[in-house]
């Protein structure tokens, strides 16, 4: 396991920086309309760092930036800054991609849990920052909605939209806004003013002790949810192939005609269980 990243070397693409840079609303709101074909004039935060957990066996969602603007429309903001596990190609993108589809059905869900009907479902966009390429490497923003395949002119009128923003497309017709954000994601300073809050809004935010603590604090939780995660997997790949095994065993003693109560002695079953396997695999004698 690699080594927690060291507090005074955050930077605007470590995800928890990202996060708290973007809990000031001004730099939140330019750094958006920077992108957006819409004009955001007022923000608000929804619960700090939500988890989503549509369902109790479901796999969780903690949103970096959940906000809703003036008119209603939601927005998850999210700093992707591993590349899919370094995979080239198609899979990057349809890794990317899935995670996408996944957050907006996790809000969708939890939207609903509420008790609110299909058609109250508010206008969602599930915008992603992205230091590496993305698809052609023709543009910097591309945004997605469901479209007809047999007609593209026909928008499926969801109002659900995804945005992927790269800093390494072309920047062609982008403003300067859009210019300076995408290159501080690459690690160049200007004097944007927009680049300029952010800079110091990282060093204000690295001053405090509380906020180092919390980000330890974070960065243990997380490991430790990854590490249960991988002991959970383990775990249940191993008692499904005990599973299988116990299967296999017992068929093949069914095959030889060995008596049920045997069976079910030598593999700790009951013989009913048996009896089951026995019937389901056209085995039963």
């Amino acid at each position: 396991m690699s080594s927690i990243k060291p507090w005074k070397e955050l930077t605007f693409t470590d995800d928890y920086m990202f996060k708290k840079v973007m809990e000031a609303a001004d730099i939140c709101t330019e750094s958006l309309n920077a992108f957006l074909s819409w004009n955001i004039e007022r923000i608000t935060y929804f619960e700090e760092e939500k988890p989503l957990q549509a369902f109790y066996d479901s796999k969780g969602v903690r949103l970096d930036v959940y906000i809703h603007d003036e008119a209603e429309r939601i927005y998850d903001v999210e700093m992707q800054v591993r590349k899919m596990r370094e995979k080239i190609g198609v899979d990057v993108m349809a890794s990317l991609a899935k995670r996408c589809r996944f957050y907006l059905g996790q809000l969708d869900a939890d939207f609903l849990r509420k008790g609110s009907l299909y058609s109250d479902l508010r206008p969602t966009i599930i915008i992603f920052f992205c230091p590496f390429p993305l698809f052609d490497g023709k543009h910097s923003a591309y945004p997605f909605h469901h479209l007809c395949t047999k007609n593209p002119s026909i928008v499926l009128p969801d109002d659900a939209e995804i945005l992927l923003i790269t800093s390494k497309g072309d920047r062609a017709g982008l403003s300067k806004t859009a210019c300076a954000l995408l290159d501080y994601m690459d690690g160049i300073i200007s004097d944007h003013p927009l680049i300029q809050k952010i800079e110091e809004r990282i060093h204000t935010v690295k001053q405090s002790e509380q906020e180092e603590r919390d980000y330890m604090t974070f960065e243990m939780r997380i490991r430790e949810e990854r590490a249960d995660a991988r002991a959970e997997g383990i775990a249940e790949g191993t008692a499904k192939g005990i599973a299988e095994k116990a299967f296999r065993t017992i068929c093949n003693q069914l095959k030889r005609h060995v008596p049920y109560q045997d069976i079910a002695s030598d593999n700790e079953v009951s013989v009913d269980e048996v009896i089951r396997i026995a019937k389901e695999s056209h085995l039963a004698y």
